[in-house]
Formats: C-alpha cells, sequence, structure tokens
C-alpha cells in the first residue's frame, strides 16, 4: 500500500543537456527499490515519462492512486506532484526508465513561425499527468520505447529521428485531453496554485543566468507582485528569489561535477555578480564550500539525479 502522501513537496532541477531536448535516465541504476527512502512528493522542471519494465507498487499522482507493474507507463508534467513507492513498504525492487524532455524548447524551435500553435500544443501536454498501460495505449508506449532504443543506442542520425519522434508522442499526449470550453480555464482555486506559477518557474529555468526581476515574473503569472510572491511561496516553500538562487546553486553542481571549469567561471555563468557572492550561497544551501563539494569523497553518480537540498523543514 502507498504511504500517505505529505504535505511538504520536494522539488528536483535537472539541466538539459546542450544541443539537446531529452534527458534520458537509462540502465541499471533504476532497477532498484524505489519510495522506502522518502516521504515526500516531488515535481521536476521538465516533462517526465517513466516506462516500467518489472515490478509492481503505486505511483502517486498528486491524490490518484496508481498500481503499477510491468508495461505501465506514465506521462507527468513540469511542477506536477508525485512519487513513486514499490510494493512491501517501497523495499521491492523496480525497473523503470526515465525521459525528462523540454517540450517548450522543441516547440519553440519547430515551429518558430507559429508561436500560437505551438502555445497551445503545450498546454494540452500539460493539462494533466496520465497513467497508461502498453496494451491500452500502444501507440504512444512504441514510440517512447523507440526514444528509449535510439537514446541508449546513439546510431547514425539518431537525433534527427528523436526530433521525429518526439512531435509524434506530443501529439499523442495531447489528443489525451481533449480541448476544453474557454471559460471553464478561468476557473481558479487553490489545487490550480502549481499552474498559476507554472510560467516563472519555466522562465527562470530559461534565464536563471540573467538578472531576474520579481515583476517579471509576476507579470507572466497575470498576478500582481503582491498575490505571486505569496502564491509561489505556498506552493514552493520558499520565496521566488530563493528558488532562482536554488536553481543556480544545482546548476553550478551540475558544471562542477561534468566539466573543468574553474569555481569563478562556474560563477559567472550561473548568474553571480561574484565569486564572493556565489561561495556564500552556495554554503547556505549545500552547507559547505564549493571547493569542498567538488572534492567531496562521494562518487558523481551519486549526485547528479535528484540531489535533496534541505531549504526548509520538511525540503531534504
Amino acid at each position: 500500500m502507498a504511504r500517505k502522501k505529505q504535505e511538504r513537496m520536494e522539488f528536483r532541477y535537472y539541466e538539459m543537456p546542450r544541443g539537446s531536448y531529452i534527458l534520458p535516465m537509462l540502465g541499471e541504476h533504476w532497477r532498484r527499490p524505489y519510495g522506502y527512502d522518502t516521504e515526500y512528493l516531488h515535481f521536476h522542471n521538465y516533462l517526465e515519462i517513466g516506462y516500467c519494465y518489472d515490478g509492481e507498487g503505486t505511483l502517486l499522482l498528486n491524490d490518484r492512486e496508481c498500481p503499477y507493474f510491468a508495461n505501465t507507463f506514465s506521462v507527468i508534467p513540469p511542477n506536477f506532484p508525485h512519487s513513486t513507492v514499490s510494493a512491501q513498504g517501497g523495499h521491492s525492487v523496480s525497473s523503470w526508465e526515465y525521459l525528462f524532455i523540454d517540450v517548450e524548447g522543441f516547440l519553440r524551435d519547430t515551429y518558430p513561425d507559429r508561436p500560437r500553435f505551438a502555445q497551445e500544443l503545450q498546454k494540452r501536454i500539460y493539462k494533466t499527468a496520465h497513467f497508461l498501460t502498453s496494451e491500452g495505449s500502444h501507440v504512444l508506449a512504441e514510440l517512447i520505447q523507440e526514444v528509449i532504443r535510439e537514446s541508449r543506442y546513439q546510431e547514425e542520425y539518431y537525433k534527427e529521428k528523436l526530433r521525429g519522434l518526439l512531435l509524434n508522442i506530443f501529439v499523442e499526449i495531447a489528443r489525451l485531453s481533449p480541448a476544453e470550453p474557454s471559460q471553464r480555464e478561468s476557473v481558479q482555486d487553490d489545487r490550480n496554485n502549481q499552474v498559476k506559477i507554472s510560467n516563472a518557474l519555466h522562465h527562470i529555468g530559461k534565464h536563471y543566468s540573467e538578472h531576474i526581476h520579481i515583476g517579471t515574473l509576476a507579470e507572466k503569472c497575470s498576478l500582481s507582485e503582491t498575490h505571486f510572491r505569496r502564491v509561489f511561496r505556498d506552493v514552493m516553500n520558499m520565496t521566488p528569489m530563493e528558488y532562482v538562487n536554488y536553481v543556480r546553486i544545482q546548476t553550478a553542481c551540475n558544471l562542477m561535477e561534468r566539466t573543468d571549469a574553474s569555481i569563478e567561471e562556474i560563477a559567472m555563468k550561473t548568474g553571480f555578480i561574484s565569486l564572493s557572492t556565489f561561495n556564500r550561497n552556495f554554503r547556505k544551501v549545500m552547507h559547505m564550500s564549493p571547493h569542498q563539494w567538488r572534492r567531496r569523497p562521494d562518487s558523481p553518480a551519486n549526485y547528479r539525479h535528484g540531489y535533496n537540498v534541505k531549504l526548509e523543514d520538511g525540503w531534504e
């Protein structure tokens, strides 16, 4: 049985590889118990597609509990709370593989002259999370498996093939969420707060290295600054600028793992105006200096995906 979801949620920020729209998480690392080491729902900054090959348990999609088993899969939009809990209280082994996809970037680059169409398609894709079986949604399941194969083996022209597969996947996902009358889209309540700030989250994810104004973020969400600050803190359990700082620090960690760039160069790339400001903010979030973090004895592989940072009580 799935554990009861908690009020607090964990945000897991991922950096998309340069020149790519897909961050694949494949291999034996994802064959393991799920859910025994965390009590929190979590959410991501990109669309997540997860495919289960083996095992069983429960996939929590906000307030829905979906029993999973072999050949089931999930499609979860950014900023949508979810969690995976294996059977036997999270101790049994399940085998999953994941694709994180930059929907916004792909559609923007694919339809530069049709921004309204791209926005409408993205809206349909992000409308809700889906839990599906390969038998009941065989076309979408086959497309996902083909993306996984191309990402794994990277044969000649694989990037070109991935672009075509992604567009087909997006169309299939959009068809799962029929359009609704426009007047229903104007209804707002507390359960829609994450949707309200999604444009701000996307903007921060794209422009974290630049100077970001609260007024700009509020405007993108069609909220007053006061209301935006309140809604943002209710959802994220931190202020907008604390979130910007968190994204910058997580990006810096990724750069320190994947590159030999100097600490000062990384500080500039991630939007900090000086090395001293970077060091101070890094220590505040990571509880150690950048040099100490880079020299830590732990394997980088243990930190690359979903590194947990305690920002306030309940975030760890």
